[in-house]
């Protein structure tokens, strides 16, 4: 398989400034040493407790924080090499869902108008060409015509995070980083949007860096899966290898507190 994403060495720490009495606040390292690489078409969950560092690493990786050190490379390219104007290029190849659809979307935009704003940026489309494709993404992603003249808050949670898939795709994106996409939806809810994302993946060749707590997901959304403690990748392998045969006692006491194991074959069917 060809690597698409490789991520070597990288590190950041928050602080390090002066306080109101002139002393001075050591920076915290909140990721350090990370590495790891997705190929084309397949997923890495990225999983550990709350503050692990795992949603530090998604906005390094697309560069919406900047790194202390370590390398990015994205499809051959030095993402850390590129000015202003090759990163924001770039960025239609490499798009983010975050964990919350409410504060995700512009609340005064229409829900037509919140997919289509990307294409006016990035791909200069005329009107009529941008409602059209939004349109049939819309619909793709299970959203139809009748919501595209709401508003955010006339929908929900799972009807909400699958107008942000939507908005995601319209610049043909290669990777996407799912930074919780589906803590905040009920748990049958979660099992639908996670079948939608199985299918584009299935469609696009798209690949995913799906950070998340739960390791009940794990299993159904991604091939391999790296193990997050205190800003470091502690474990990482295939998910079946890493769930049968786990090295790390931090990964055991993780796995032993899954209420009940999701094998890969209770995908639903419907999206």
């Amino acid at each position: 398989m060809t690597a698409l994403l490789e991520v070597t060495g990288l590190r950041k720490s928050f602080g390090g400034r002066r306080g109101l009495v002139g002393t001075r606040k050591a920076a915290a390292p909140a990721v350090h040493d990370v590495a790891f690489t997705i190929e084309a078409g397949r997923s890495l969950a990225l999983v550990g407790e709350s503050g692990a560092g795992k949603s530090t690493v998604g906005r390094l990786v697309l560069r919406l924080i900047e790194p202390d050190a370590g390398t990015i490379r994205f499809d051959g390219v030095d993402v850390r090499a590129l000015g202003s104007r090759e990163l924001r290029g770039l960025r239609r190849r490499m798009q983010m869902i975050f964990q919350d659809p409410f504060s995700a979307l512009d609340p005064r935009m229409s829900i037509a108008e919140a997919v289509a704003e990307p294409l006016a940026i990035h791909q200069r489309l005329g009107r009529a060409d941008r409602d059209r494709r939004a349109a049939a993404l819309l619909d793709r992603v299970g959203i139809g015509g009748r919501y595209l003249e709401r508003f955010p808050a006339e929908l929900s949670g799972g009807q909400l995070q699958r107008v942000a898939i939507a908005r995601a795709l319209t610049v043909e994106p290669a990777l996407i980083v799912c930074d919780e996409p589906v803590a905040a939806l009920d748990v049958s809810v979660q099992a639908q949007v996670l079948n939608l994302m199985q299918e584009l993946q299935d469609e696009l060749g798209l690949s995913y860096l799906f950070i998340t707590h739960d390791l009940a997901l794990v299993e159904v959304i991604a091939d391999r899966v790296a193990v997050m403690s205190a800003g470091t990748i502690v474990e990482e392998g295939p998910v079946n290898d890493v769930f049968a045969n786990p090295r790390q006692e931090y990964t055991r006491q993780l796995l032993s507190a899954i209420p009940i194991p999701v094998p890969r074959s209770s995908r639903i069917s419907t999206a």
